[in-house]
This record gives structure tokens, C-alpha cells and sequence, in this order.
């Protein structure tokens, strides 16, 4: 799997995991209030137990790729990879950030960055597991 496509998957991550915590507590009031009747009680423990797990999930997701994007000693392309990944900012906005008219610099500095990544992958084609700038 490339880099560039494991890092893709931190784009937003901060609102779904807010989303899926909204998403429980309203299940939890729901089952708070109705949790009075057996067959509803197991329905309505199955849905928060799979909601607590999918935060769980989009927890360790995000932690994994800030583990990720850490490991790079260089704090420019580490910031360009948050604002890529994890916020979804274009070129030209991180361009902005960092004081540049062009997003040429940026875009280096990404490609150099997701050179950096090392991915440990059990897929049989490990013929390529760097990015290739879109």
C-alpha cells in the first residue's frame, strides 16, 4: 500500500471521530430512556458497543499516523503532512502557511516526506510502497 494512500485515510479524521461520538451519545440517551424493554435493551447495546468500537478504531488510525508522520526528523514536512492529511488543505493553502507565492517548494517537500515513510505491508506486490506525486 503506498504512503501517500495511508496517509489519505487521516483526512478528516478529527470531525468523524466527533461525528462518531455524537453519534453514541445520542444512542446512549436513546437507550437511557427506552432502555426499559429487553428486545429493544440488546439492540440498542449492540449499536453502542459497535459505535464505541468505531471510535476505538479512528483512535488508533489516528495515532498510528501521527506515529507515522513523526518519525520524520524534518518539523516543515512533518507540518506539511498534518495539513495534507489531517486537515485536507490544498497546495496553495499550505503554500500560504508557510509564506510561499507558488506551491513548487510544498510539493517537494512532500515528495521528499513520503520518501521518508517506511510501511510495513503484507501484501504480495511490495514492488512499491513510496508515493508518487499526483
Amino acid at each position: 500500500m503506498l504512503a501517500k494512500k495511508i496517509l489519505k485515510t487521516g483526512i478528516d479524521i478529527d470531525s468523524r471521530i466527533s461525528e462518531q461520538i455524537a453519534q453514541h451519545r445520542n444512542w446512549k440517551k436513546l437507550y437511557d430512556e427506552v432502555g426499559y424493554s429487553l428486545t429493544l435493551e440488546n439492540i440498542l447495546e449492540d449499536i453502542l458497543e459497535n459505535k464505541e468500537s468505531e471510535i476505538r478504531e479512528l483512535i488508533r488510525t489516528k495515532k498510528n499516523l501521527e506515529d507515522i508522520i513523526m518519525e520524520n526528523n524534518d518539523s516543515d514536512q512533518r507540518e506539511i503532512l498534518r495539513q495534507r492529511y489531517f486537515d485536507g488543505l490544498s497546495w496553495d493553502c499550505i503554500a500560504d502557511y508557510f509564506g510561499f507565492d507558488t506551491t513548487e517548494w510544498v510539493k517537494d517537500q512532500h515528495r521528499k516526506a513520503l520518501k521518508k515513510i517506511h510501511i510495513e505491508c503484507s501484501c504480495d506486490d511490495e514492488d512499491d510502497f513510496y508515493a508518487e506525486e499526483e
